[in-house]
């Protein structure tokens, strides 16, 4: 196929996808000419084409369309939905033609002549109308002139871009385990982290290059609707809301079939027919609505409607005639357990099997394929008054921030989305406790199943310097369990590669990761480690109340993840999470003291101590890493509590000291760390710069020189030659310094030739007369200043 022809087919097929619901859209408000406006020019576009590229069956269908549309553009017609109708199965054709031509195949031999005719049927009465209110969209137009400039690429090549951004993230988390291990080299680390800033930004550009409009998702509904309505004699009124939402363009289509299902079961199951909803006290009319939002890294898809609900009582009788429940059993279910049997395989409600439903494939699948990319389902049902399904998928699939565990001896990798906090099993918030063999993590007076890591996956429970820690983890039912592991080690983000089927057989795993220790880890699937061991999908009312009363206590306030901790003198205070390179337990003769300032000494360099302390009564410091763009700090701490959401501005602003404010979690006042004051305290020496300037040290064989001024102006950031060279050879000298009157008169000949200045430099503390331009050698402002002036 040349260019020319698959540049025509690809535009077609993609200007097909979006007019197809503007087609219906169209039909609900006649009036609407700016989109029957782009359907005309979609047909005047495909007509124009054809000719010189031989398509005469594209150029037949466009035509006829085109002088139907023209007909009503010009008052002479109206769009009745029969027109509709018949301009709709036109451009199914084209689509169908279009698909043939792209993958090389013959040419459908229908006959084309009875869709050409039907664009002049008369309309049939008989046939219920559906009407469809969308909100207003843009509307893609081949013939448009203006917009941004796009090119066309394959797939493939920006999937490929991707994998190789994904492989430097590997690099990056490798070269930094590598960092670590050796000496401080402050240049170095600054040029470590420039590197990891262009990595970060490249990511994020080839990320934004995988993005598609969720309105993609929604571009099949309004057809969908309008030809299950008419079948049904059901009339509905379709709602379209945050099309303009992006997310990966593999999530988008994950999620296709997933949200297709839930439509044709709301028009299906849900929404009654016009005779019923009088009966009920309802408009005839009934309301879909398909809403997409953004909520951090997450989508959020909700489906609903104003019909019948789902009749848990029907559930559970169909349940308990198939063989599924004993009516013991039954009657001791909750409400949610009994809207759960919706999942069931096979459980269908429909009276009869039809070409829509009743077969019993359905929900269960839909769960599936959504828990399979890391979503959530929930239902929010209100009988007789309509139903709510809630998607809840993440933005990508590629690169996660994820959380790396320690059971057994080996490391783990959890999405970080995944868990709700952290605590350790010595909380006093945490009660820990057995009921016939099972265990049960009451924290804060809510009760969750618990399970140990090593049990689910068959490793031994060994003994440990220090708690455990208890993670509270969202399953994919959305039902939160308790999970103990022997640590959480460090948070980062995680470049998520298949695991062999093997592995990904056992259930547990949702694939593979290479974090910056080099040694691959396996990824857990949360709601994989609930299915391995048992646990109940079912949320307790109580647990359900409040969540939902966290979340709309935070609806319109940015949260973000933070680290809670009990400082040294006993206060509970919070910093947020992404400053924080990792915790850990840090053995205390390590620390010291200089002056009034206090270090420790981490991977062979001493790292200065933020909050002053360095006499501690144990053997090993619990502590965190701070780092800036510039600096790493050691923060000791008495505890490491959880981990939790908390505001990005507190409630209570009151700046002083290292605090910014309080905000109040739970009920608790803790108090908020600022990252700004914390850093600002520290002394500037913690930064080594880049070189100030090139200083020649002439009496490079003087000990004084080498032992003691040399060490002194590298420190201070200046490149330092030690000795005048035999050749005299000087290159982008900014100051020479001489010692000795010797070496005075060759050192003034060096750097009249480098085009710097001479300082000399005496060794008594008083000078030998107003003529004496020379410094004393121990004056270390003087001499500073003096470098400084010397550059030019």
């Amino acid at each position: 196929m040349d260019d020319l022809l698959q540049e025509f087919i690809s535009e077609t097929q993609e200007t097909l996808e979006a007019l197809a619901g503007e087609v219906v859209a169209w039909e609900a408000d006649p009036s609407d000419a700016d989109r029957l406006d782009a359907i005309f020019r979609f047909f005047h576009t495909v007509k124009g084409s054809c000719g010189f590229l031989n398509l005469p069956r594209f150029e037949r269908l466009s035509h006829a369309a085109e002088d139907v549309l023209s007909d009503i553009r010009a008052g002479h017609r109206i769009a009745d939905p029969v027109t509709v109708s018949a301009v709709l199965g036109l451009m199914d054709r084209i689509g169908e033609l279009a698909e043939a031509v792209a993958v090389g195949a013959a040419l459908p031999n229908e006959n084309d002549d009875f869709l050409i005719a039907a664009l002049n049927a008369e309309p049939v009465s008989a046939i219920v109308p559906t009407s469809v209110a969308v909100a207003p969209v843009a509307v893609r137009s081949t013939g448009a002139k203006s917009g941004p400039r796009t090119i066309r690429l394959p797939l493939s090549l920006i999937d490929q871009l991707m994998n190789g951004v994904s492989d430097m993230v590997l690099v990056r988390n490798e070269l930094s385990r590598k960092l670590r291990e050796r000496s401080a080299d402050p240049e170095l680390d600054n040029v470590f982290e420039r590197l990891s800033t262009c990595v970060a930004d490249m990511r994020d550009v080839i990320s934004k290059t995988r993005m598609q409009r969720v309105d993609r998702l929604f571009a099949a509904i309004p057809r969908m609707v309008r030809d299950l309505g008419r079948d049904l004699g059901k009339s509905i009124d379709l709602r379209l809301e945050g099309g303009d939402v992006e997310m990966d363009r593999e999530m988008v289509e994950m999620v296709v079939d997933p949200l297709t299902h839930i439509v044709r079961n709301s028009i299906d199951h849900g929404i009654e027919t016009p005779e019923r909803r009088r009966t009920a006290g309802k408009p005839e009319m009934g309301k879909l609505r398909v809403e997409a939002r953004q909520s951090g890294n997450q989508i959020v898809i909700a489906v609903s409607d104003d019909g019948a609900g789902i009749d848990s009582v029907r559930l559970v009788e169909k349940a308990v005639a198939d063989g599924r429940l004993t009516p013991e059993a039954a009657a001791r279910l909750s409400e949610s357990e009994r809207l759960d049997l919706i999942f069931s395989p096979g459980l269908s409600t429909a009276a009869q099997v039809t070409a829509i439903s009743g077969r019993g494939v359905g929900m269960d699948v839909v769960r599936a394929n959504v828990e399979r990319i890391g979503g959530v389902i929930a239902l929010d049902n209100q009988p007789g008054q309509g139903l709510c399904i809630t998607l809840r998928v993440p933005l990508t699939l590629t690169i996660i921030p994820g959380l790396v565990v320690r059971a057994g001896g080996l490391h783990f990798a959890i999405p970080r989305a995944a868990v709700v906090e952290i605590l350790h099993d010595n909380n006093d918030t945490l009660q820990i406790s057995e009921v016939g063999g099972a265990k049960i993590a009451t924290i804060r007076g809510v009760r969750h199943s618990m399970i140990d890591l090593e049990q689910v996956l068959g490793m031994a429970l060994s003994d440990q310097h220090g708690p455990r820690a208890i993670m509270v983890v969202r399953s994919g039912s959305g039902v939160p369990y308790a999970m103990g592991v022997a640590a959480v080690d460090n948070h980062e983000e995680l470049v998520i590669r298949p695991a062999s089927p093997l592995v990904m057989a056992t259930g547990v795993y949702a694939g593979m990761t290479l974090p910056d220790n080099g040694t691959p880890m396996l990824l857990l699937d949360a709601a994989g480690l609930a299915n391995a061991a048992g646990l109940s999908n079912v949320l307790d009312d109580r647990a359900a109340r409040r969540l939902e009363e966290e979340a709309d206590a935070q609806v319109g306030v940015e949260m973000v993840a933070a680290l809670r901790f009990e400082e040294m003198s006993g206060e509970r205070r919070l910093l947020k999470l992404s400053l924080i390179e990792r915790v850990e337990d840090i053995d205390s003769s390590l620390f010291g003291r200089s002056g009034n300032r206090a270090f420790v000494r981490l991977d062979g360099r001493l790292v200065p101590v933020v909050n002053g302390l360095s006499d501690f009564a144990t053997d090993h410091v619990c502590a965190l890493r701070l780092r800036d763009d510039m600096r790493e700090v050691c923060y000791p701490v008495a505890a490491v509590l959880d981990i939790i959401e908390m505001p990005l501005v507190p409630d209570m602003v009151a700046m002083h000291g290292m605090l910014s404010g309080v905000a109040v979690i739970e009920g608790e006042h803790l108090e908020v760390v600022n990252p700004f004051a914390l850093f600002a305290a520290l002394p500037d020496e913690g930064i080594v710069e880049r070189s100030r300037g090139r200083c020649l040290l002439a009496d490079g064989e003087d000990g004084w020189t080498r032992e003691i001024l040399a060490p002194l102006l590298r420190q201070a950031g200046h490149d330092v030659v030690l000795g005048l060279p035999d050749d005299g050879a000087i290159d982008a000298l900014d100051v020479v310094l001489c010692t000795a009157a010797d070496t005075a008169q060759e050192a003034g000949i060096m750097a009249e030739m480098a085009g710097c200045r001479v300082v000399r430099l005496r060794p008594s503390a008083r000078s030998s007369g107003p003529q004496d331009t020379s410094i004393y050698r121990y004056d270390q402002d003087a001499l500073m200043a003096a470098i400084s002036g010397g550059r030019g």
